[in-house]
């Protein structure tokens, strides 16, 4: 639910801090005072599409945070946070939007930066606002299919399911036909991509470990000079004349006759003598490596032109010899299954076939469930309208079938339509509908639904367009026993809806400094009756107003207990 809004310098709100509770939150509050200002401000956090006119004169920036304890839908809305790159923070969720006079727009979520696509996505499961703005899921026929599922969810859920399953594995044998592609044409084009790059791979004829014995090679031939000149001149300097072979030798003859008359020179000698024997054979080694280097301009192209060659399939295929052949045996294997798969193929396009018959049936026992599903939904929403003051209104639910392919939750298409007065053809909602009867239509629907719509909080503004009197007084019960499961808030000029209220917070307009400034707060039972005696114009000291503001009230809770 929503817990605490935020508001700063937002039109003629300089700073406000509203805390919300569970149930029924009501707003009242002379005309100009601000209440729509508040609402206004809801729908930025929700992300709505900020204008500067919201911005209150003299400042250069408006903000509004938003605080949700999320309690059943944490998991579900903490997943979502995860796909976002967002950091969960528990059953809380802190949103905060700030607009400038310069036309910039900045949203956060937990504090992390997120585009305003991703804020709505986010807060459209959170609330559900309706009324006179854009954020009302009435208005998109795309939700109507989601609350007709919820209407009547455990009947529908597992047939549903059930479909979606069905259509996961019917795409999986369909992707399988056709590599992952959606035609024949695309599958043959698959084939030849597929050939063309083996044949390749094949023609280079790579072993792993190839790659590192050419770029040794290649130093060397590239180094010959410098190797040729080393070699000779390290063997000249050992075993040239008068060189290091030379000179040790001679020492160590010199020791060997001095030897015998102590033991630290007979140690000396042989350490001298061994190091004779190891530059001699270090000497035949270079001789051997001098003699055998050979220079080859022919071999260091041909070494350079098969390098290329290994880079260019890299670059292509994978970023070393054993990745492109892991490639080439991939492929080998796709092309095996797209070519060499006559038997598999028949096997495949006949669980094909048997998946689409089988979907189709769980795609007519859905749709006839959803007609059952929307006939009783019209039957409860007829009903209720009359309750709330539209006598000559009726709803009704539109479907369509939307193609033969199997798709996700089923082939229908709905969407809800009224006739708002007698002989009227039905609809669609968004052409006939005004914002109070939108938020009299939703208020019915959730009446009905009774708890099985999965949005958390519910905003009603303008639901008492048009209507006084014993109707009033069905919407108050109406909003009442919505607010049983969600947290309702509710903007009204009518003392028959304020009195159903488990918080009734008062919105109220003042000057201060040469400034006009709106605050609020919450109302005690006392100030509840004279408010709702200011609602009647009776003025709040008019006692007889007073003392029926409470027979409202009381009549209210004793609705309430009942529900």
């Amino acid at each position: 639910m929503l817990a605490r809004l935020i508001i700063n310098n937002i039109a003629l709100i300089d700073r406000l801090d509203i805390e919300l509770h569970p149930g029924l939150n009501v707003l009242t509050g002379e005309t100009g005072a601000g209440k729509s200002i508040i609402i206004d401000s809801v729908n930025l956090a929700l992300g709505d599409r900020g204008s500067r006119e919201l911005i209150s004169a003299g400042q250069q920036k408006a903000r509004v945070e938003a605080f949700f304890e999320l309690g059943a839908e944490a998991e579900k809305i903490n997943a979502q946070l995860e796909k976002m790159s967002v950091e969960p923070n528990g059953d809380e969720l802190i949103i905060v939007r700030e607009i400038t006079a310069a036309g910039k727009s900045l949203c956060r979520v937990n504090g992390e930066i997120v585009t305003l696509a991703a804020l709505r996505e986010l807060t459209d499961s959170l609330v559900d606002v309706h009324g006179q703005h854009e954020h009302q899921s009435l208005l998109d026929p795309k939700k109507h299919i989601g609350i007709l599922d919820a209407f009547d969810e455990t009947r529908i859920a597992p047939v549903r399911a059930e479909a979606n399953k069905l259509h996961e594995d019917y795409r999986a044998v369909v992707n399988r036909l056709n590599s992952g592609f959606v035609s024949a044409e695309e599958r043959e084009r698959r084939i030849d991509i597929l050939s063309y790059q083996i044949k390749e791979i094949n023609k280079a004829a790579l072993t792993a470990g190839e790659e590192e014995t050419i770029e040794e090679e290649l130093r060397i031939l590239s180094n010959a000079e410098k190797i040729s000149s080393a070699l000779s001149m390290s063997g000249e300097l050992l075993s040239g004349d008068g060189g290091a072979l030379e000179k040790l030798r001679k020492a160590a003859s010199e020791l060997s006759d001095i030897s015998d008359l102590s033991e630290q020179y007979n140690e000396l000698y042989s350490r001298l003598d061994s190091a004779f024997y190891e530059l001699e054979d270090a000497s035949y080694q270079l001789r051997e490596l001098a003699y055998g280097f050979e220079y080859s301009p022919e071999r260091l192209n041909e070494l350079e032109h098969r390098l290329d060659r290994i880079t260019s399939l890299k670059r292509k295929y994978g970023g070393s010899v054993e990745a492109v052949l892991a490639f080439r045996d991939k492929a080998e294997a796709e092309l095996d299954e797209l070519t060499g798969a006559g038997e598999l193929r028949a096997k495949l396009t006949s669980e094909k076939a048997s998946l689409e018959k089988k979907y189709k049936a769980c795609a007519e026992k859905l749709t006839a469930l959803r007609h059952e599903a929307a006939e009783r939904l019209k039957r409860g929403v007829d009903r209720e309208l009359r309750e709330l003051g539209m006598e000559k209104a009726e709803f009704g639910v539109s479907f369509a079938k939307a193609g033969d392919e199997p798709r996700r939750n089923g082939l229908d298409e709905v969407e809800f339509l009224l006739s708002a007065n007698a002989g009227e053809p039905l609809k669609p909602l968004s052409k006939v509908a005004s914002g109070g009867e939108l938020s009299r239509i939703m208020l019915a629907i959730k009446t009905v639904c009774a708890g099985s719509d999965g949005t958390p909080t519910l905003i009603f503004d303008e639901v008492d367009t048009g209507i006084s009197g014993r109707t009033a007084i069905k919407v108050g019960e109406r909003l009442s026993l919505v607010s049983v499961e969600k947290q309702v808030l509710s903007v009204t000029h009518l003392p028959q809806i304020a009195a159903f209220a488990d918080c009734h917070l008062l919105v109220e307009k003042h000057e201060e400094g040469g400034r006009t400034q709106t605050s609020l707060r919450r109302l005690s039972d006392d100030e509840r009756r004279r408010e709702l005696a200011r609602i009647m114009g009776a003025g709040s000291s008019a006692e007889t107003a007073v003392a029926y503001a409470g027979e409202l009230i009381d009549e209210a809770e004793k609705f309430k207990k009942q529900r």
